[in-house]
């Protein structure tokens, strides 16, 4: 029997309705031999969007889903994140007490390594065809990102990938087993496929754009700036920021407030959605692609908020308290945190906390009347340019040692827009002091966005923190005198039977 330690897709191509919207329509087919499929450049088409598919959030399905997603796994594992469900899945997460044998979110990011094998089959089939030269090159930098993409979001969670080449990918049949690559080399395989897509890609596209929501060279650069920041490379960092800042890629903060009341909340509401501040989302629309964010947060009891009202959720996901209490006064990114609301009998808060015992609600994207039950089709933000800005400043300080007026200014962009007082030099004692201060405005700007958790393993303070969780919370310590062991999550146990050898565990598992 084939071993799964390869990761093969094996030759056969089942398309299916993976789309990012409407606008990127796939045929549905079913299996067929890549002998004859693709023939066609609507052929390639559509087996390039079907593989946006690994990428989504639709649901329970897709990297970025909020139930076993890359982001939501990050995040609990962080000092805010919390899980009323509790148990073996998410109590491990929260208390940083991973367990190898846990596969539902601790190990799962390993086996996305499957896309990877996918995309390789993809290009190989693509790079047959007689078509149009340049957008094949289009359609194979597309696969190449996504490739790169994933391969950082593995990395970033479990260390060194592995990766199958299109010669073994070719012989699903076959028994081999394949080493997981080197550090060095993991880093060069990622390097390498966000830079190359990134020559080819559009900068970025608009509102309105027909391939509104496929991979842009604006997407490799974040990702390229996010993995040289995680390997202290701050340079590099900037130079991928300073990219990002060029007016051809259009980004922007949204500073308006529309019809909310803060520019904050304004970000994730569904009348906003492909605003400039966003660099890549997960578009969702009725009938192709939803999100289920409400249920997940938001208590079944819910009858009124200053956000809306719902009904039908589970109350699970949480920020708690001790973390709700670090934003300052009048900070507006409170403004899309429920920690008041009615039952319809009683009015849970800070003084009556009932079912917000374990933490405040962390609603962020508004409860729109137009979402079919518990459906939430706002598009759900990946990458946003306020992670670049503030990433930017942190590098310049990081690089330099010092804390510069650029840096500020970069701080302030976000800061400012979230109604606070703009820091000056006096404010920071040295620049270890304007880091500490970045960590939590970063933290207070992108809460549940998948950042925290490698802030803090960047910057040396994730064993420190985890640990005072722990202890704040009466929970088992395991984190603490074990350094930076726990900064990658363990491979699954079945990796490692099947490895016979050739695959290594993490440390401390």
């Amino acid at each position: 029997m084939k071993r799964n330690i390869i990761y093969t897709m094996g030759l056969l191509v089942s398309l299916t309705l993976g789309v990012q919207s409407c606008s990127l329509d796939a045929e549905v087919y079913d299996k067929l031999s890549d002998e004859v499929y693709p023939e066609s450049e609507r052929d390639a088409r559509d087996l390039v969007t079907d593989a946006y598919g690994i990428f989504g959030n639709n649901g329970y399905d897709g990297a970025f889903n909020v139930a076993t997603g890359v982001l939501l796994t990050s995040d609990i594992a962080t000092d805010f994140g919390y899980c009323s469900w509790g148990g073996k899945v998410w109590g491990g997460l929260e208390q940083a007490n991973f367990d190898k044998t846990e596969d539902r979110n601790t190990t799962y990011t390993w086996t996305r390594l499957n896309g990877i094998s996918k995309l390789t089959l993809d290009i190989d089939r693509i790079e047959k065809l007689k078509m149009d030269e340049d957008l094949k090159e289009q359609y194979i930098a597309q696969l190449r990102c996504g490739r790169g993409l994933m391969a950082f979001l593995v990395y970033d969670m479990h260390g060194p990938i592995l990766v199958a080449d299109l010669a073994t990918l070719k012989e699903p049949f076959a028994e081999k087993i394949l080493p997981r690559l080197s550090e060095e080399d993991t880093r060069n395989y990622i390097v390498t496929e966000l830079t190359e897509a990134a020559k080819v890609l559009p900068k970025n596209y608009k509102k309105g754009d027909t391939d509104y929501g496929r991979f842009t060279a604006g997407l490799c650069h974040t990702v390229l700036m996010k993995f040289y920041m995680q390997t202290k490379q701050w340079s590099k960092a900037i130079e991928e920021g300073r990219e990002l800042m060029k007016p051809e890629y259009g980004y922007a903060l949204v500073t308006d407030k529309g019809d909310e009341t803060t520019a904050y909340a304004n970000i994730f509401t569904l009348a906003n959605e492909k605003n400039a501040e966003t660099i890549w989302a997960v578009n969702c629309e009725e009938g192709f692609q939803y999100h289920l964010w409400y249920p997940h947060v938001l208590p079944g009891t819910l009858k009124s908020s200053p956000q809306g009202s719902f009904s039908g959720g589970w109350g699970g996901y949480k920020m708690m308290w001790s973390f709700f209490d670090t934003f300052e006064p009048g900070d507006e990114r409170t403004s899309v945190i429920i920690s008041e609301y009615s039952d319809g009998e009683q009015t849970y808060n800070r003084d009556n906390k009932g079912p917000m015992a374990d933490g405040v609600f962390p609603l962020k994207y508004k409860i729109e009347p137009s979402n079919v039950g518990d459906h939430c089709t706002t598009d759900w933000i990946v990458y946003r340019y306020a992670d670049v800005l503030t990433l930017l400043a942190e590098a310049i300080v990081h690089d330099g040692g010092k804390v510069t007026d650029e840096a500020i200014g970069l701080l302030n962009q976000v800061r400012t827009r979230a109604g606070l007082a703009a820091y000056q030099a006096t404010d920071f004692a040295n620049a270890d002091d304007f880091i500490d201060k970045l960590l939590w405005e970063r933290a207070h700007e992108l809460w549940y966005e998948g950042c925290r958790r490698q802030d803090l393993i960047r910057n040396d303070k994730y064993t420190e923190v985890m640990a005072q969780k722990c202890r704040d919370n009466g929970w088992v310590d395991v984190i603490s005198g074990k350094g930076t062991t726990f900064n990658l999550f363990p491979l699954p146990a079945s990796a490692i039977n099947e490895g016979k050898g050739l695959i290594a565990q993490n440390p401390g598992y």
